[in-house]
């Protein structure tokens, strides 16, 4: 299971952040759309299932940030870049 994603390229370097690249549980994508990347790494079955349950992740992700989601038991750590 992915804990990490990482989209574009995060401002300071993966290592300060904690984050082993060489781990399998690491990716990069350039998906901006939050409800879309959980789909994609299999957070969520489907985007109308997170849309029922948690409103709160249709959005998409623009700003530079650095943010967990907790999606039951499930969590994944989100680095946004430029």
């Amino acid at each position: 299971m992915v804990q990490n994603i990482i989209i574009g390229k995060p401002l300071v370097s993966l290592e300060m952040l904690g984050i082993d690249i060489k781990q399998e549980k690491t990716v990069f994508d350039t998906e901006r759309f939050l409800s879309r990347l959980l789909v994609k790494y299999g957070f969520s079955k489907s985007i109308s299932e997170i849309k029922r349950n948690r409103k709160d992740l249709i959005r998409n992700l623009d700003n530079t940030d650095m943010e967990m989601i907790k999606l039951g038991k499930k969590k994944v750590w989100i680095v946004i870049g430029e």
